[in-house]
């Protein structure tokens, strides 16, 4: 004899604190009720509670956001500061610098060459237009630095032409400066015109160490603006005069000499 067919199962319903559950199929299956322990009811309650509401930590700074599924700020707990008579918060949270990876390639390249010349690759290395971690990192630090200064990260570019980026953790403040072979090739040239030689190899790399920490200071200044350092040329001519002025003279007297006897056809 065929098995009777199950019948379709409605889901169970619930009222105050007691379930009901659908009796098995079969004659004389009486429904039964099931009381719900009170720490149990206490337990679901709380859990129901948390649904959708784990808070989102601030990037930088010790708070906490609740946002809803559009990633705006429902609710907020931690820093703020008074700007302009207003109450102002942060505005980036955990998970934020990801967003980098979803723009385009032209704007990811653009945004990249903003953050490596504010400092905020911090001698890390990254491919242009390409997201990987030293980009998403690096966005990061830019978020974290605009939250701890409660600002844009728009303001916070801008702001790092002028004052890079030197996050605790991040390493020394790169500064740019130029390299040790293009100076020296310069100095020769100059001490060749100005001496009638090249310059020895402790003169040299003091003249090169000298003129670098001039282009240091240039960005270390205190109005966060890089004074102008003059040319390597124009530095290297004045430095070398100064501390040669007989020879400089000799060589410059040879020189109009040379002029002069060429003048009178001599």
């Amino acid at each position: 004899m065929a098995p009777k067919p199950r019948e379709p199962k409605e889901p169970g319903t619930s009222s105050g604190s007691t379930t009901t559950t659908q009796p098995p199929i079969g004659p004389q299956a009486p429904a039964t009720t099931v009381p719900i322990d009170p720490g149990t009811l206490a337990l679901i309650s709380a859990m129901e509670g948390l649904v959708g509401s784990s808070g989102s930590r601030t990037l930088g700074l010790s708070g906490i956001a609740k946002l809803d599924a559009e990633g705006r700020v429902i609710s907020y707990e931690g820093p703020t500061k008074v700007i302009g008579g207003q109450d102002v918060r942060p505005q980036y949270f955990e998970g934020d610098e990801n967003d980098i990876a979803t723009w385009d390639s032209e704007k990811i390249a653009r945004i990249q060459r903003q953050l490596a010349a504010g400092g905020y690759f911090s001698g890390s290395s990254f491919q242009v237009g390409i997201v990987r971690q030293s980009t998403i990192d690096a966005y990061k630090r830019l978020l974290e630095d605009a939250n701890m200064s409660f600002i844009t990260a728009e303001q916070a570019l801008e702001r790092s032409k002028k004052i890079p980026y030197s996050g605790v953790g991040s390493g020394l403040t790169k500064y740019r400066m130029t390299s040790s072979m293009d100076l020296s090739n310069v100095f020769d040239k100059v001490s060749q015109s100005v001496l009638g030689r090249t310059l020895d190899t402790q003169e040299l790399d003091k003249l090169v160490k000298t003129y670098q920490g001039v282009e240091i200071a240039g960005q270390k200044s205190q109005a966060g603006v890089a004074e102008q350092t003059p040319t390597a040329a124009a530095f290297a001519q004045k430095k070398i005069e100064a501390g040669n002025q007989d020879e400089a003279d000799a060589v410059q007297f040879a020189q109009y000499a040379q002029v002069l006897e060429g003048m009178l056809g001599g």
